[in-house]
């Protein structure tokens, strides 16, 4: 039986682990020594990623014989209080040979996008729209996407939203659009409040969507945190079309969480597991910390055979925070993974760094490898920035 996460939380935060580490940046001390990463950062002026840029997600295209590169972008000019803790705006496209030097491409829409939000007011992406996870399915791109309306999170069943959240934008919702070329999408119009695939509820967003087929049916799996507490929890919801979903709620886990990972989880990439002797399919996921303020973020490994309960492959996370002085000092998330003939795995990833690292670059797009695809051994790439 699967245990309940939110449940265990409010017994294992106390006790012992009030001595735990204290702050962020002790945390990012600890990390081994590892090479950089860093590669991709803020765009050019102009670009519609010339201030923030975020959530890779990297897939081989086989018409273009290059590594594609779908991530969330926003400029300068994007309004200030919608969604200020997020990166999100608008979706863009950088292209590579070798999966770690990339180049911009300059899309059709405001500072070379290839999808923005919404021109309807009354859609769930109409203030803002972000990546996710790409699929390629019957001839066709899949893009599992999330946007926010232009509500602001108050009364929340009973409960008020921390204030953090009390801004436009927030009330995200997951969407999937088609393309058949990866560039031009069409929205999939979901059922949900305003096109989307799924209603959140009370919770404050559902937001950072992964797609996968089974065989049988798509499944869909979102990010939720509610008004009560600061617990991520995952959700998934299963569709036959893409159009009509049914909920089947949170994710379930075979053990009690690990003390990385007392504040759940909030992004991860699932994938067909590339050992043939473990169970089907593998999720990397994004573990925060409840034990230090900020939830310092980890990435961890897991295994299903069903894609909906979820076994722990390791004690510890497979990747940590960087070195102080390094982008991704704060944290890392969004990983995302992709598998080469020779075995090697890259992940791709979101980094930050702590608050008191003021040198550039402080976030962005980083990269590390596992030559041997030991999901133990990976390492930062070197790359000139």
């Amino acid at each position: 039986m699967g245990v309940g996460r939110r449940t265990f939380l409010c017994s294992a935060a106390a006790g012992s682990l009030t001595a735990v580490l204290a702050n962020r940046t002790a945390l990012a001390q600890s990390a081994p020594l590892t090479d950089p990463g860093f590669i991709l950062g803020k765009g050019p002026e102009g670009w519609c990623d010339e201030a923030k840029n975020g959530g890779a997600v990297v897939r081989w295209h086989e018409k273009d014989q290059k590594w594609w590169m779908w991530y969330y972008a926003r400029d300068n000019n994007f309004p200030e209080d919608v969604a200020p803790l997020f990166g999100t705006g608008r979706i863009a496209v950088a292209k590579s040979d070798d999966g770690i030097n990339w180049t911009r491409f300059k899309g059709p829409l405001t500072g070379g996008a290839v999808m923005e939000w919404s021109d309807n007011p009354d859609d769930f992406d109409a203030t803002h729209v972000a990546s996710g996870d790409v699929s390629y399915h019957n001839g066709e791109w899949l893009l599992w996407y999330f946007g926010g309306d232009s509500t602001i999170p108050g009364d929340l069943g009973g409960y008020q939203a921390p204030n953090s959240y009390r801004h436009k934008g927030y009330r995200c919702r997951p969407g999937v659009a088609r393309s058949k070329d990866g560039i031009n999408w069409e929205r999939i119009r979901g059922t949900a409040t305003g096109g989307a695939s799924v209603d959140i509820g009370d919770y404050v967003y559902g937001a950072f969507p992964n797609g996968i087929h089974d065989g049988d049916r798509f499944l869909m799996y979102y990010a939720s945190i509610s008004a009560t507490a600061g617990y991520w929890e995952t959700f998934v919801a299963e569709s036959k079309d893409l159009k009509n979903w049914n909920p089947l709620g949170p994710i379930k886990w075979t053990q009690e969480p690990a003390r990385w990972e007392l504040a759940g989880s909030n992004t991860r990439h699932i994938i067909r597991n590339p050992d043939p002797s473990g169970p089907r399919w593998l999720m990397v996921y994004t573990a925060l910390d409840g034990r230090v303020a900020g939830y310092p973020r980890m990435i961890g490994a897991a295994v299903s055979d069903d894609a909906l309960t979820w076994t722990r492959l390791f004690d510890e996370p497979i990747f940590h925070m960087g070195n102080y002085d390094s982008f991704d000092s704060g944290g890392v998330s969004y990983p995302q993974l992709t598998v080469h003939p020779d075995g090697a795995i890259y992940m791709y990833y979101y980094g930050f760094s702590v608050r008191t690292n003021t040198a550039g670059p402080t976030r962005g797009i980083g990269l590390a490898i596992s030559e041997d695809g030991d999901l133990r051994k990976f390492r930062r790439v070197r790359k000139s920035v």
